[in-house]
């Protein structure tokens, strides 16, 4: 656990820093950078750990031309099929596509939380928290961070260059399609509608109409779409957990607190309302999924669960008071470490301890998946 609580420390110590000092430009720059050197050695060197280690090693090694692009046994995405063999042919090192990897997902993602964050170190803090748990998802993440970049163009009401993007993204994974609504929440939802929508996802989130529903988009989407989809309501048939009490009562104090600060922040920050409309349509997908494809909340709602970060950050531009700041800072993050626990909690021995080709090298993980 050790590099886990000293990133959380790190994080916590340059949010102080960003929230209680006038720091310049030449400091806030180099805590970023030494944030991105963090995190790119913890996620680039790591062996073993995280989740999908197996089948993402084995693409690795079986990848050596084009023809395994197309015909894997994994069936990946084209996009990331081509960066690995890119990759292979360069170095033909796995670790060395892990390093490649961490740094293209986080300049990325630094870059959209710098364009979307008042405070950017509170936002990792809470961003590093809640996300440890897909490490390992290396498609997805390279779709997230995608997404994420191209973010900025729904706000500068740029159409090509965002559609374009999310189809390149879609190129690493497909699930990145489901960023498209991000172009239609540029807008003000009325705060009546927004509760008549969560109380009737949470009702037909009760029934089976979301498993008929995600089987006939998966099944529409050609045999491979609809074999997945079997896969996914099949697992959660024969291995359901549902999600618990703690993290809906996270979700709803989250989503009431955002809504009763929503006029103030959204007035003054312009984008406000786009990504608390995103985190909406999160809190629909948990409410719909909840009880019947846990896939689609772990997975499926990771494109705007990850909202939480930058609407938590913009809500310390209401305090005022300097001391309350802090405060509110050290409860949050005591509400980090949860998080953290809570992200890693179905496979907490893919993360703990951390092994990694500096750290823990000797030590051998029995479970992989």
């Amino acid at each position: 656990m050790g590099i886990y609580a000293f990133t959380l420390f790190v994080l916590l110590v340059f949010s102080f820093l960003e929230l209680r000092t006038n720091l310049s430009s030449v400091q806030h720059k180099t805590m970023l950078v030494f944030t991105f050197f963090l995190f790119v050695f913890q996620v680039g060197f790591r062996w073993q750990t995280g989740t999908d280690w197996e089948p993402y090693l084995m693409n690795f090694e079986n990848t050596n031309s084009i023809t395994d692009v197309y015909y894997s046994i994994e069936n990946f995405e084209k996009g990331y099929g081509f960066l690995v063999l890119i990759i292979k042919k360069l170095w033909n090192s796995y670790t060395a596509f892990l390093i490649i990897h961490a740094l293209v997902y986080y300049v990325l993602v630094f870059s959209a939380f710098k364009k979307f964050s008042p405070y950017v170190f509170v936002s990792l803090l809470v961003f590093y928290a809640t996300t440890m748990g897909v490490l390992g998802s290396n498609r997805q993440l390279l779709a997230l961070g995608i997404c994420l970049f191209a973010l900025r163009y729904v706000a500068q009401k740029e159409a090509f260059k965002f559609f374009m993007l999310v189809g390149f993204a879609f190129l690493f994974h497909s699930s990145a399609v489901l960023f498209i609504v991000y172009y239609f929440l540029n807008r003000d939802i009325k705060k009546q509608w927004i509760f008549a929508i969560l109380i009737l996802s949470f009702i037909i989130g009760r029934t089976s109409i979301p498993s008929l529903l995600f089987s006939f988009v998966g099944n529409s989407m050609g045999v491979i779409g609809g074999y997945k989809a079997l896969i996914y309501v099949m697992d959660s048939k024969n291995d359901f957990e549902s999600l618990s009490i703690l993290g809906l009562v996270k979700r709803l104090f989250f989503i009431g607190i955002f809504i009763y600060n929503y006029d103030y922040l959204s007035a003054k920050l312009s984008y406000y309302k786009i990504i608390f409309n995103g985190y909406f349509v999160g809190l629909i997908i948990y409410f719909l999924f909840s009880s019947s494809i846990l896939t689609m909340v772990n997975r499926g709602s990771l494109y705007f669960t990850v909202m939480e970060a930058l609407l938590i950050s913009a809500q310390f531009l209401l305090i005022k008071d300097r001391d309350y700041t802090v405060n509110f800072l050290i409860l949050l993050f005591i509400v980090t470490i949860f998080l953290f626990y809570q992200s890693i909690g179905g496979y907490a021995d893919l993360f703990v301890p951390y092994k990694g080709i500096f750290i823990n090298a000797d030590f051998d993980r029995f479970r992989i998946d």
